[in-house]
């Protein structure tokens, strides 16, 4: 089964503080991880470590993407970068990393381990059905990094640092107090992004209300069955 859903970003925001209302603040395991050391994406970065007692915060290695993500990304229940990107890649300090293949190691993608949750504050990385049609089978396929990963948000359009500090810092802080994952994704965007900024949320459908606070039981790891929302 894949779904596609398509929802107007204005029409979020009522449904979001209703849900954030019901939950108390979260806190479980966080990592960091910015692509560049000179053009503010450490601050991406850490404005929305910082509404947690995180425990990672590093600068961006192909290594924690792929080889080593059973110690970096795949050890955190939610992992966010903050860097350059294009479809389904992400750039860090010693090159790109291609999420379609990143999980082909023996420690497969992510979510095997413990993520439940990953963003990227990046252009272009969770691409939608109004730019690829197949917008799925690069997450899922094999060596693809959802093996039992709940949700993966992030942008399919640019994404500028100017405001993007902003938006990470506003997540941060919805997540934190117990607000659904994707829809704070997209609240973020909406009250801190720039127009032309338009948020992506790629899931496992079982998992469209999850919080940081409560979430339900992982997908089985090969699994295909994912849902798209998008911003437009």
């Amino acid at each position: 089964m894949r779904s596609i859903f398509i929802k107007k970003s204005a029409l979020l925001l009522s449904t979001l503080l209703m849900t954030s209302a019901c939950y108390a603040a979260v806190d479980h395991e966080e990592g960091g991880y910015a692509g560049t050391t000179d053009q503010g994406h450490d601050a991406v970065v850490y404005n929305f470590l910082k509404h947690f007692n995180y425990e990672q915060y590093y600068y961006s290695y192909k290594h924690q993407w792929s080889t080593n993500n059973n110690n970096r990304v795949d050890a955190m229940d939610f992992a966010i970068f903050g860097g350059h990107g294009n479809r389904w890649l992400i750039a860090g300090l010693d090159g790109s990393v291609d999420l379609s293949t990143a999980g082909s190691s023996s420690n497969k993608g992510y979510g095997d381990l413990d993520a439940e949750f990953i963003a990227f504050e990046s252009c272009y990385v969770v691409p939608s059905p109004i730019e690829v049609a197949d917008w799925y089978s690069n997450w899922t396929k094999a060596g693809g990094v959802f093996d039992g990963l709940h949700q993966a948000v992030g942008f399919h359009t640019v994404s500028w640092q100017s405001t993007d500090q902003n938006v990470s810092d506003y997540f941060g802080s919805r997540v934190a107090s117990g607000a659904a994952v994707w829809q704070a994704w997209f609240d973020a965007i909406n009250t801190k992004g720039r127009s032309d900024e338009h948020g992506s949320a790629v899931m496992y459908p079982p998992a469209d209300g999850d919080t940081y606070a409560s979430f339900v039981a992982d997908p089985a790891i090969g699994h295909t069955n994912l849902r798209v929302w998008y911003q437009y």
